[in-house]
């Protein structure tokens, strides 16, 4: 893929969120990348035709060449800046309590765990993420790096098994949950801890992008807390894991969703069987949502010097073995406590698209929350996800020698061509 002198122009990025290592001196690299780019294309710029008694050669060649610098050093100024505020030492800087304390209630299809920040402890009301798997990920070990960095950060994150084999039928799968996290507020109540309304928000990723979506649209039957934001990550519905009756789709009336319900949709541009042609269906049955509050956000794939980042089904997982909970372990034998570690566990399954990428995005969500519910007039949403194509909405990081990872793109198929 070539890449554009002026591929990384320079915005506000978010408020500090993950990275991986990557270079010791990423704007110094892309710097240098630029610079060779103006080098080349500098006398195509400086050529002009010379008009009679109009010499002016020598000052266009002046003109541009300023120009191209300063671009340069915007553009590795812009990259050092998000790759700074975005990468491990912001990351791990929101990670603000030690270690983890886990709570465990239910059996089969019907555990839940509860992840709690502490070295502090919450008490009170207190941000809730409702992270719902996808099929079969009923191991947290699956994605135990994000539920680590989302409770260490100071989220509550709320884990419904929901299921207990690949023959569950989807068809129940709904009541599960809000059976598990009636049971898990209850307990959370009983230890004097309880969400905060205006910081509640629902992360679905494939199977569990379809139930987000039904428990946020039935909120009034199931006495849940409402989610202020929806995150779905490669959604998914009951056709792409079971056939005949079992297969009829658990999405909701989509109108029945606010209008003013923010509503992320990332998927990997290699996901072409379940996550992206679902999320493309989902963000064009969503144009009532008010237009800067819906985004579908397409995270590329990326090959580098014999290294490679696939963007496919699997591409939100972000395994950690210290999360590592078989439904079949036994109650009394499941760890009540995990402590906190220093940097990521060492997978391929834990890249750019992660930190720069699904991460990103759930994180920038939940802060944009603080201020204000997502239904007061008062709320901005995070322009690092609602936009429509910003650089800082679209960066992924780099390589480990600086070199720029592909960029996302943005979708929105409400938007006639």
């Amino acid at each position: 893929m070539r890449r554009s002198l002026f591929s990384a122009l320079p915005q506000s990025p978010l408020q500090a969120e993950g990275g991986r290592p990557s270079g010791r001196y990423p704007g110094r690299r892309a710097l240098c990348q630029c610079l060779w780019r103006a080098w080349r294309l500098y006398p195509t710029l400086c050529k002009k035709p010379q008009r009679m008694g109009h010499p002016v050669r020598g000052s266009r060649c002046i003109f541009w060449g300023a120009v191209l610098l300063a671009l340069c050093a915007v553009t590795a100024g812009a990259q050092q800046s998000w790759q700074s505020q975005l990468g491990p030492v912001a990351l791990e800087a929101r990670q603000i309590h030690a270690s983890v304390n886990v709570i465990t209630l239910g059996e089969g299809m019907h555990r839940v765990y509860v992840f709690l920040p502490a070295e502090p402890a919450l008490k009170g009301k207190a941000p809730f993420v409702f992270f719902h798997h996808g099929w079969q990920g009923m191991n947290p070990k699956n994605y135990g790096a994000l539920i680590d960095h989302l409770a260490r950060e100071g989220n509550v994150v709320v884990f419904p098994v929901y299921q207990d084999a690949d023959s569950t039928s989807p068809q129940i799968v709904v009541g599960n949950t809000v059976q598990a996290e009636r049971e898990a507020l209850a307990e959370l109540q009983r230890r004097g801890i309880v969400p905060d309304p205006q910081r509640v928000v629902y992360f679905g990723y494939s199977m569990g992008a379809a139930i987000s979506l039904k428990l946020a649209a039935t909120i009034a039957s199931t006495h849940l807390p409402a989610p202020q934001a929806l995150v779905l990550a490669a959604p998914g519905d009951s056709y792409h894991v079971a056939k005949g009756e079992e297969a009829k789709s658990i999405w909701p009336v989509l109108q029945d969703l606010p209008t003013t319900l923010p509503i992320a949709i990332v998927a990997g541009e290699d996901d072409k069987a379940i996550g992206l042609p679902t999320g493309r269906k989902l963000a064009g049955l969503i144009c009532a949502t008010k237009a800067d509050r819906r985004v579908l956000v397409v995270m590329p794939g990326d090959e580098h010097e014999g290294k490679k980042v696939g963007a496919g089904h699997g591409s939100p997982g972000a395994p950690d073995s210290r999360y590592d909970i078989d439904l079949a372990t036994p109650l009394a034998k499941v760890p009540t406590h995990i402590e906190g570690r220093k940097g990521f566990e060492e997978s391929a399954s834990l890249n750019q698209l992660d930190f720069f990428g699904y991460w990103k995005v759930l994180d920038a969500v939940i802060d944009s929350l603080v201020a204000a519910t997502s239904t007061s007039a008062r709320y901005v949403p995070p322009a690092i996800v609602f936009r429509s194509g910003t650089p800082g909405q679209l960066y992924l990081g780099t390589w480990p020698d600086g070199t720029p990872y592909r960029q996302a793109h943005v979708e929105d198929p409400c938007v006639v061509q």
